[in-house]
């Protein structure tokens, strides 16, 4: 059976918190989504009755495990890392699918009738942040996906939308170029893994971020065409929305709360998405993946970010000793805290800078810290930074880098030109010697309680952790 949306809530349904209390999605979803710790499944949304949302499914490492089929929620990012390095699915055509089971098309079109929330308190509107967006380059038919904000607008045949200035907006600059309109599509509802990979930022001249998430799950995917544009779709996606950017058209669009939970950013003109057809599952499924605070959408981004880093960075010199990278939610994507064990002198200096002219934009803060430090605890590494961290040799700030278009913090080149923020990154090196000095390193060593290691107290060192 193919992995789709479905198969995976069947997986982690033991921790699924299931709602049959009425909740409006337009205006009561966000927050419960923003505090839920959790798996949830709405069941009952007045004005929405055939419809089920769900959200928080790979919030933390113990449902990212679930996605890979990982027992262990510390092997994440290293397996994630070994499966990108070798894994590469096909896509299969098919002419039915369970997306097709109904559709509204042309003048039928209501893009209204989907659940799509309000996510924040000063948005500019119902936002579809969950969205598979699927383009294709007019020049050598690769598809590219990625997921971005969609803003509906009073109009439910049109909506705006804001894309950074990566693959898919590079494909919809060749159609402006040609004065043609783009085909574009939004999947909503995957296994995911593929919602994962669609959040890849990395070069792929033969192959789409779909078939990458099929390599990872060991399968091919299978597509179907669109009912009303030149282009393909996952067929075991819950909805597809199909439509056409014209070149010229622009609409406002924002404020939006994103994943910095701040609520400005890149609001302004925008492209306009015609919208030509609409198709879903009998019994929809809609997955939701709330904006702000630390939700879905953050991992959804750093998940491959982490992985690709990992590869990258055990590089550095050859061959360094990554242990673990953790790009942290709460620090909403532009911190990257590396666990490494650094063998020479300028090892731990090089690995930072390696991590800050990567792939991704967003990371502006880098921290390195040893094994003995747990990386997803804040505490850990902020103890790393304060008791192993010369700020006069050991932090290192390097202006004048492009970042992130949506960091707020960082200087606009020009107020009317939304992706393109220029400012500092910084480096912190947290780490001890290194180890081909010993007596150095070992004066960094943390001392260790008496007790610790004796079996016949573990029980009780369990109960005295647990929060009273």
């Amino acid at each position: 059976m193919p992995h789709s949306l479905r198969t995976f809530l069947e997986a982690i349904d033991n921790r699924m918190l299931h709602i049959h209390e009425p909740v409006d999605p337009l205006t009561q979803v966000g927050y419960l989504c923003s505090e839920s710790q959790g798996p949830l499944m709405f069941h009952n949304m007045p004005g929405f009755d055939d419809w089920r949302l769900t959200d928080i499914l790979i919030k933390d490492r113990e449902g990212q495990a679930a996605a890979f089929g990982l027992d262990n929620a510390n092997e994440v990012c290293p397996y994630l890392a070994e499966q990108m390095a070798t894994k590469r699915g096909k896509s299969v055509m098919v002419d039915d699918a369970p997306v097709k089971e109904v559709k509204m098309l042309g003048k039928d079109v209501d893009l209204h009738a989907l659940p799509i929330p309000q996510h924040s308190h000063g948005d500019g509107g119902r936002y579809l942040g969950s969205g598979i967006t699927i383009t294709k380059d007019p020049e050598t038919g690769i598809r590219n996906e990625a997921i971005i904000r969609m803003m509906l607008t009073d109009d439910p045949q049109k909506a705006t939308f804001w894309m950074a200035a990566r693959h898919n907006y590079a494909h919809y600059m060749k159609y402006v170029e040609k004065d043609e309109p783009m085909p574009m599509a939004f999947a909503i509802g995957l296994h995911p893994v593929y919602e994962i990979m669609s959040n890849w930022s990395g070069k792929h001249e033969d192959f789409d971020e779909l078939e990458y998430g099929a390599g990872i799950l060991g399968e091919d995917i299978e597509m179907i065409k669109c009912d009303t544009i030149d282009l393909e779709v996952p067929a075991h996606a819950e909805v597809v929305i199909e439509g056409l950017v014209h070149p010229r058209d622009r609409a406002p669009e924002g404020p939006f709360g994103e994943f910095t939970t701040f609520g400005a950013g890149a609001e302004g003109p925008a492209p306009v998405f015609q919208i030509t057809g609409i198709t879903h599952r009998k019994d929809p499924i809609f997955r939701h993946m709330q904006a702000t605070w630390f939700t879905d959408h953050q991992p959804l981004i750093t998940l491959p970010m982490e992985a690709t880093y990992y590869n990258r960075l055990k590089e550095t010199h050859g061959n360094t000793n990554i242990l673990d990278v953790f790009v942290p939610p709460w620090a909403s994507q532009f911190m990257m805290i590396i666990q490494m064990e650094a063998r020479w002198d300028g090892q731990v200096r090089d690995t930072l800078m390696s991590a800050l002219s990567g792939p991704n934009l967003h990371v502006k803060v880098v921290i390195a810290v040893d094994e003995d430090v747990d990386i997803y605890n804040a505490e850990e590494v902020l103890w790393a930074i304060a008791c192993r961290c010369d700020p006069q040799t050991m932090a290192h700030i390097v202006p004048n880098t492009r970042l992130h278009p949506l960091d707020i913090s960082i200087p606009q080149v020009r107020e009317d030109y939304t992706v393109m923020r220029v400012g500092g990154k910084l480096a912190i090196d947290a780490t001890k010697p290194p180890t081909w000095r010993p007596e150095d390193r070992q004066k960094f060593s943390r001392v260790r309680p008496m007790g610790q290691g004796d079996d016949t107290v573990a029980k009780l060192v369990e109960q005295v952790r647990v929060k009273r």
